[in-house]
């Protein structure tokens, strides 16, 4: 680690040799990396992006895990182009492309299209790797500052609460628990509503109706600062219903395999199910709670497939088939053709490809999550200053023995030699772990 050392030196002192380890882990975290001022051009589309910093590849199943979303992979040459791709597609806040070596300026050989917002909070996770660079939409990054910087300030919000979009079907009142003494305020929404409590640990919410509501949170104690968080609820109209509890469970084209659950309206549970990573529809929820706030008590046959709509303009929100036609877009690539060409189902490989490859990309020391790799850094680290304090205590070890073996002869017996090694082992261990820097 440093040029010149020797471990043959008992005196190294081991607290230097941590210290070079820690300073390894320096730059090393989950999250997108730092972002240079610097803006790619005056473009409309290219402005609302922020580049990051060379060398911040995503950590793919670590973030589908948490909830994001992998969109598609495009075929361009140049990373302003993946941008534009981005720009042109629903829901998409990051453009991640992997660099051509040798290629020029802003060559590139791959473009990733992700979804980082999982009901509105920032799930993506980075890990360093060389060759690629990352582009978030100016908003979403600014969230994820602004969450960032609550988070390491302390929040004192319940995390289950903390950043909540909760969707919920038209009730009498909604019941929320775990709330622990947070002051609700409604910030957005239909003024009616009303809110009551009558338990330090539990809210009721009265007069919700059809659509959005932003409530806004607040814990304040005398010798702490104020901490806030909003919480969007949305009550479910009979259409979003239909999409987000009677629509089969999707697992989709790729080959992840990701723990999900979803709604069944015939048993009128929530189900788990293996969610394959890409293309998949809205009933696919992270965790039970969700799926169980946003389907309750919803029943009927799940949703019949609509016939294509092949007059006017496609709605971002739905599929374009190659004839013009419209359908909509989680019908894409499910086994069964729904366009009259058929052309939702005939390039669906542009999706498992680019999951796949994305899936394969490798970080340093393995792939897997930056935590990961600080945790075996450490124990490398750990492995390291046991084995030169163990180096140290035996030649110190040996030396006493000699110099003890040439002035006072060693008694005879087996057991006072033990008990003189057991004495002269815990003087050692002491002395070399008490002397000072």
């Amino acid at each position: 680690m440093m040029a010149g050392a020797r471990l043959s030196q008992a005196h190294i002192p081991a607290v230097a040799v941590w210290l070079l380890c820690a300073l390894g882990l320096l730059g090393t975290e989950a999250g997108p990396p730092p972002v240079p001022p610097s803006l790619l051009t005056a473009d409309n589309c290219l402005d609302r992006f922020t580049p990051g910093v060379p060398a911040f590849v995503l950590d793919t199943d670590a973030s589908v895990r948490n909830g994001a979303t992998f969109l598609r992979s495009f075929t361009v040459r140049r990373g302003r182009d993946c941008v534009h791709a981005c720009c042109s597609s629903n829901d998409c806040n990051l453009a991640l492309v992997e660099l051509q070596p040798d290629g020029g300026e802003d060559a590139i050989s791959s473009c990733f299209l992700i979804n980082c917002l999982y009901e509105q909070n920032f799930v993506c996770k980075f890990a360093p790797r060389e060759g690629f660079i990352n582009y978030l939409t100016r908003e979403v990054y600014r969230s994820y500052l602004e969450l960032r910087t609550q988070g390491f300030g302390g929040s004192r919000i319940p995390k289950a609460w903390e950043g909540t979009d909760l969707k919920i079907q038209p009730q009498e009142p909604l019941v929320l628990k775990g709330v622990e003494n947070t002051d609700w305020h409604l910030l957005q929404g239909d003024t009616d509503v009303r809110v009551e409590r009558n338990d330090p640990d539990q809210v009721k919410l009265w007069g919700l109706k059809e659509g959005s509501y932003l409530f806004q949170l607040t814990v304040a104690g005398s010798d702490q600062p104020e901490s806030t968080s909003n919480i969007t609820v949305t009550v479910l109209s009979p259409k979003q219903t239909e999409e987000y509890c009677l629509a089969s469970s999707k697992v989709g084209r790729c080959r992840g395999s990701f723990p999900r659950w979803y709604y069944d309206p015939t048993e009128q549970i929530c189900k788990t199910f293996v969610y394959g990573g890409c293309l998949g529809n809205k009933n696919n929820y992270l965790r039970e709670e969700e799926c169980k706030f946003a389907c309750r008590n919803v029943q009927g046959p799940s949703v019949e497939r609509h016939h294509p709509v092949c007059s006017g303009t496609c709605h971002s929100s739905k599929f374009r088939c190659s004839d013009g036609c419209c359908i909509d877009s989680f019908l894409e690539c499910d086994d069964t053709p729904d366009c009259p060409d058929a052309s939702d189902e005939a390039i669906c490989e542009k999706y498992t490809r680019g999951f796949d490859k994305l899936q394969r990309i490798h970080f340093p020391r393995d792939k897997g999550s930056v935590e990961v790799a600080i945790a075996v850094l450490l124990g490398t680290c750990i492995v390291v200053v046991v084995a030169i304090l163990g180096y140290c205590f035996f030649k110190n070890q040996r030396k006493g023995f000699h110099r003890h073996r040439h002035h006072h002869p060693p008694p005879s017996t087996p057991t006072s030699s033990k008990v003189s090694t057991t004495e002269d082992m815990e003087h050692l261990v002491y002395y070399q772990t008490t002397r000072p820097l």
